[in-house]
């Protein structure tokens, strides 16, 4: 999990907005001749709440590409009179880490009807580090070797981290992996709806990225290249020169446009409607940044339900395409206003289960997700709805280096389950486990919210 829109704070604020929706439904009108007695009168609605308050929770999940993460969200909301949805002005602090390296703490403001405007107004200033971020080649020459860096024997890499006994093949631990950290990540966006459920976006990034290709001895980093590194030797990367052991620093600043679509019938847990949204980006000198380069994604996601509510089809269609001088680090990113720094590109927990994170990237990329969803059991406790839904899943990407289209552009599948655990519709617990045939790969992923 990447906390953002799945985190326990965020997910817990919108249900507390939702929750005079928890009342059970009132019952029929009795016969004319049974209204002797008089009934007691229904109780009186909560107050809305008004003010300050404060709201925290922890952060807890695991993926097998990232570890065990923990941390926790603090918000500090303004709730104004009451009569602001889902509140006035909220203030968000972050601290998230994973046992693999990645970290995202963050500092939040969302203003929701800005300065009594029809715009909703966010900003994000953020420290996003990895440690072991993954890079397996560009395209159709992304290649994973397990056996290249693979070794058994990890306490002999303590003493010689360039050679694993019992494999021939070893080339070194780190040799899928390079360090990235972007101090500051700054995002500012503006949001409002338009006519019906169509909205505008708006926004700017600016990031302050610093790439590390060599580990250290205490990382058991080997002397020879990665495969990031060969690549760059290759002059297949932008911004990265033939002189990499040294730290090298890219600045990148860009301006975003959005249009959406949004019908769907309940946010977190769509049963029918779509969203649909296409966001543009670019960036040159006089937005900030020391790389010209443009972008354009395309996210089309459909819910219809197959058997009553209880049987939902879903499908979510991914296309990004770049062009320009891209730094290599940004060749695995997507875009839009749902999308999140940090995220990563084709594999992982938010794009492809089962599939090796950002195991595929490029100027061009397409990712499709289909997942059949069945609500097998709701029950009450407490008057608290829960939902236990099972879901069995399809998804599959591909990428080209550049928009010339000259490599093959292998596709890379994975299939698999889960299980979705709903309170109210608004807090989702997921759990699923993916395999992936074309890759032989597998991952389990414990997170918040639907993939989509």
């Amino acid at each position: 999990m990447h906390p953002n829109r799945t985190t326990w704070a965020v997910v817990l604020s919108a249900a507390l907005a939702a929750a005079p929706a928890w009342a059970e439904e009132a019952p029929e009108a009795a016969p004319q001749e049974a209204l002797e007695t008089p009934r007691p009168e229904p109780a009186p609605a909560p107050a809305p709440r008004t003010g300050w308050g404060v709201q925290g929770l922890p952060l807890v999940n695991f993926n097998s590409d990232e570890g065990f993460g923990y941390g926790a969200r603090l918000m500090v909301v303004d709730s104004g009179d009451g009569t602001q949805r889902p509140y006035r002005l909220a203030f968000v602090a972050q601290f998230f880490q994973t046992t693999n390296g990645v970290g995202m703490h963050r500092l939040i403001v969302d203003a929701p009807g800005f300065l009594s405007s029809p715009w909703r107004l966010g900003a994000d200033v953020s420290l996003l580090n990895d440690r072991f971020s993954p890079y397996y080649g560009l395209g159709d020459a992304a290649a994973y070797e397990p056996a290249f860096a693979t070794c058994e024997d990890r306490g002999a890499l303590e003493s010689n981290p360039n050679a694993c006994p019992g494999n021939p093949d070893f080339r070194g631990l780190r040799y899928y992996t390079f360090e990235q950290r972007s101090l500051p990540s700054v995002m500012l966006n503006v949001r409002r709806p338009l006519s019906g459920p169509w909205q505008v976006a708006l926004g700017y990034r600016f990031r302050l990225t610093t790439v590390h290709t060599h580990y250290n001895a205490e990382d058991l980093g080997q002397a020879r290249d990665s495969r990031l590194v060969e690549d760059a030797r290759a002059g297949l990367l932008t911004g990265l020169s033939e002189d990499s052991d040294a730290p090298a620093s890219f600045r990148t600043a860009e301006v975003t446009a959005g249009l959406l679509l949004d019908l769907r019938d309940n946010e977190p847990a769509p049963v029918r409607g779509m969203f649909h949204e296409l966001a543009l980006r670019g960036a040159t000198g006089v937005t900030g940044s020391a790389f010209s380069y443009w972008g354009a994604t395309a996210n089309l996601r459909f819910y219809h339900p197959v058997v009553d509510d209880r049987l939902v089809a879903a499908l979510r269609l991914f296309v990004d395409v770049m062009g320009g001088d891209v730094p290599f680090f940004l060749l695995s990113s997507f875009s839009g206003v749902e999308w999140r720094e940090g995220w990563g590109g084709i594999g992982g927990v938010y794009t492809a289960r089962g599939i090796l994170k950002n195991r595929l990237q490029g100027q061009v990329k397409a990712l499709a997700n289909g997942e059949l969803r069945w609500r097998f059991l709701s029950v009450a406790p407490w008057n608290q709805r829960l939902d236990f839904t099972l879901v069995s899943f399809l998804d599959a990407g591909q990428a080209w280096t550049d928009l010339r289209f000259l490599d093959g552009g292998r596709l890379r599948y994975a299939g698999g389950g889960g299980l979705r655990i709903a309170w109210e519709d608004n807090f989702i617990l997921r759990l699923d486990y993916g395999v992936s045939p074309s890759d032989g790969t597998s991952g389990f992923y414990l997170d918040f919210n639907h993939l989509f």
